[in-house]
């Protein structure tokens, strides 16, 4: 489907495209320090390796019809996550 009118600007590619590289070129050599602080943060945040067994057996019971949640257990998982 092709846009046409009035009111739509026209794109220079080339001239995007120039600008798209220049912008690559600006940053390429730009680094980055992390601190040890944010890294452990990071690492704490990260999620727990997925237990392959565990997640067939709930999309098993998801697919059955038969997973439920009780969002007060949930709700207690949460904020002994963050204390």
């Amino acid at each position: 489907m092709k846009i046409s009118g009035m009111n739509r600007p026209s794109v220079d590619k080339s001239l995007s495209a120039r600008r798209i590289a220049q912008r690559s070129q600006d940053t390429a050599g730009s680094k980055v320090a992390v601190s040890n602080e944010a890294k452990k943060l990071a690492e704490a945040r990260a999620p727990a390796a997925s237990d392959a067994a565990k997640v067939a057996r709930l999309t098993a019971a998801i697919a059955r019809g038969d997973f439920f949640m009780d969002a007060d257990q949930v709700a207690d998982r949460m904020l002994h996550e963050e204390g």
